[in-house]
């Protein structure tokens, strides 16, 4: 598997800076190359980008306005344009201008409306958001009616108050919540790839205000008590709620109470398994009430790390209603293939079921 980093190899790096030089013919690809490959090579990800950044930088007109106009110049101008930039590459783009234009708000703004098209704004904004809170808030309004559907996407992802990679913005956290009026904009909108950024920002939210994302789906609700966009939504908001075993959510999708479930048997196929390899698992739930229960089974693996301590990562499993009585018997197997964002460790691991939130008791295993 070809590292993450990689995205920002030096050919791709030497990409980027060609698209700059037919923009801006004075553009030094020598400049920008001399000793580069050397420099990426021990350099992580963000960290690369960074510096594909400094040098861009380095070699263009320093004025704000004159800057980006270069910079959108770069951008494939459509999905038939090979030597536009477009996805990772446009990553430097988007750090140059939240660093130079911060007060050039609204030049900034422009660029980060066509960058996002190719990539995403949703790093850079928050630069502005910081700085500049009541005016950007003010362009994320308006944007909330942009007809390209990235755009109003930036809205919801570029403001979120917990966004990975970005940066917190915990002050969006607080009274009066100046987000929330945007995701009233965005819930319906006709784009998936929106309302699942509404989603992901009220999941933000529930970390720290879990009745209110709770009250603001029920509000939803109840004005579109049958549009299954919302209710896939709501799913998604709620998702860390669920898997904590918060009683308000469980209430909201219909769950019962995890009180009513017994686990009668819970076996792992193997003591041991090895990177790369596969455990398996079985379980049988049975409901104990009188009345049929919406049933969530999840589980989760708690992960050695370096340092010797186990941290717990939630594994979505399946969901069944089960009338009066009715045993559930669940079987599968877990992967341990490697993936980029994660690093495994031998040694002791746990597996733990949990059942509409409840941790029911784990058992060991070991990683080799």
């Amino acid at each position: 598997m070809e590292p993450f980093k990689n995205e920002f190899s030096h050919p791709k790096a030497r990409l980027i800076a060609e698209e700059v030089k037919r923009a801006h013919p004075a553009f030094s690809l020598p400049r920008f190359s001399k000793g580069l490959e050397d420099a990426l090579e021990p350099l992580e990800l963000k960290q690369r980008m960074h510096l594909i950044a400094d040098r861009i930088e380095a070699g263009l007109p320093a004025h704000p306005p004159e800057l980006f106009s270069i910079l959108v110049k770069t951008l494939a101008k459509d999905e038939n344009d090979t030597r536009g930039l477009r996805g990772f590459l446009v990553w430097p783009l988007t750090e140059i201008v939240a660093r130079r234009g911060l007060e050039h708000v609204s030049e900034s703004m422009a660029a980060l409306a066509e960058m996002t098209n190719r990539f995403t704004g949703e790093f850079a904004i928050r630069q502005f958001l910081r700085r500049h809170p009541e005016r950007v808030l003010k362009q994320l309004h308006v944007w909330c009616d942009h007809p390209d559907e990235h755009v109003r996407r930036l809205v919801s992802e570029g403001s979120r108050p917990l966004l990975p990679w970005g940066g917190n913005l915990t002050e969006l956290l607080e009274p009066p919540h100046p987000t929330l009026a945007l995701l009233e904009k965005l819930h319906r909108d006709p784009s998936d790839y929106v309302r699942l950024s509404v989603a992901n920002h009220l999941n933000d939210f529930s970390k720290h205000h879990p009745s209110l994302v709770i009250k603001t789906l029920t509000r939803w609700r109840d004005v579109n008590p049958h549009d299954p966009r919302l209710a896939k939504l709501a799913r998604h908001a709620c998702r860390t709620l669920l898997k904590a075993g918060h009683a308000e959510a469980l209430e909201f999708h219909g769950y019962g109470s995890p009180k009513a479930l017994e686990l009668e048997v819970f076996e792992l196929a193997e003591t041991a398994v090895k990177t790369g390899g596969s455990l398996g698992y079985r379980l049988m739930i049975r409901n104990a009430s009188k009345r049929s229960l919406k049933v969530m089974f999840d589980y989760a693996i708690h992960h050695r790390k370096a340092n010797g301590t186990l941290s717990p990562k939630v594994f979505k499993g399946r969901i069944r209603e089960l009338a009066p009585g009715e045993l559930w018997e669940i079987s599968g197997r877990h992967s341990f293939k490697p993936v980029t964002t994660r690093v495994y460790h031998p040694g002791i691991h746990r597996f733990e079921p949990r059942i509409n939130g409840k941790e029911f008791p784990a058992s060991e295993f070991v990683l080799q």
